[in-house]
């Protein structure tokens, strides 16, 4: 990879690309950039020992290791490819059905003996809690979504209790607008300080992007995970020379210019020319007319683990 020059928006890319995060502890460096193939499958078969199983999602492998997806598809283009060899089971690679999910959820609840938190059903399921929320989103709407499934199929759950009624959802998403709006918390005039975004605490990052450098780094910590190997990054337009990987096509890669705004409507307000750019990677995407492929730095890492 190439950096022609670091410095203002850029200077921040630098550590994140070396890692594809922010490693867990400083002295945690070398062990991570020295990470082998037969490493990693040894680190695998141990976790899956530890918790039980044949089926290990690649977010809980990262939470037991706090290895990042950057140090795994150095090695091997996707996690399927990793777990068979390390002589585990494959998860499905397509859209899986719902009934399917819903199926491993009552199974999940079942062995537990009743409706359990997300962070539990996710140590046990067999399919990440991120699949869950790309087909039904949140928490409790899966749960709506499981329950209406178990009364249309008819199928035997005896915690049917344990789970949350519409009515209760509805009510309780009132209550927190209600509450949100009768609490209001005491503000202060500015010192002139450093300011901060809202709380994100993902990751190593706690708090959201507040400019362009803040995407610039947050999307060094996960771009591999988006599909994306970065070339070179600079101060002129565009920001960055990548290549994306080509859907249907792992191990084919086409080439990419990105330029990195706060808001995507920066990019017409800095009056730059859509036909030297590919993509604009933002935090927030503001410009529904956008002639350009816009990622929304603020929804895609919704679909990434903590």
């Amino acid at each position: 990879m190439q950096i022609e020059r670091l410095g203002n928006s850029h200077q921040a890319f630098t550590a994140t690309m070396v890692y594809g995060r922010i490693p867990q502890a400083m002295e945690d460096k070398e062990s991570d950039l020295n990470m082998d193939k037969v490493t990693i499958i040894t680190e695998m078969r141990r976790v899956a020992a530890e918790i039980g199983t044949k089926v290990l999602p690649m977010s809980e492998f990262q939470s037991r290791t706090g290895l990042s997806g950057w140090q795994i598809y150095k090695h091997f283009a996707s996690w399927n490819e990793a777990v068979e060899a390390a002589d585990l089971t494959p998860t499905h690679t397509g859209r899986i059905d719902d009934a399917e999910l819903f199926r491993e959820m009552k199974d999940v609840f079942m062995e537990l003996g009743g409706v359990c938190t997300w962070r539990k059903f996710n140590h046990l399921c067999k399919y990440s809690l991120n699949v869950y929320r790309r087909h039904f989103g949140k928490w409790k709407t899966t749960l709506l979504a499981f329950k209406a499934w178990i009364i249309e199929s008819g199928e035997d759950f005896p915690f049917l209790d344990q789970l949350p009624s519409e009515v209760s959802l509805r009510k309780a998403e009132e209550r927190i607008v209600i509450e949100k709006e009768e609490l209001k918390a005491a503000s202060w005039s500015p010192l002139g300080t450093m300011t901060y975004g809202a709380f994100l605490n993902f990751r190593g990052l706690q708090h959201a992007p507040v400019n362009e450098q803040g995407v610039v780094f947050l999307f060094g910590m996960v771009c591999y995970e988006l599909g994306f190997v970065v070339e070179a990054v600079r101060t002129g337009y565009p920001d960055c020379e990548a290549k994306r990987r080509v859907k249907g096509k792992p191990n084919t890669w086409e080439r990419v210019r990105i330029e990195f705004e706060y808001f995507s409507s920066h990019f017409r307000n800095h009056g730059h020319d859509p036909n030297g750019c590919d993509v604009i990677v933002c935090w927030q995407n503001d410009w529904p007319e956008c002639p350009l492929e816009v990622i929304e730095l603020k929804t895609a890492i919704q679909t990434l683990p903590d």
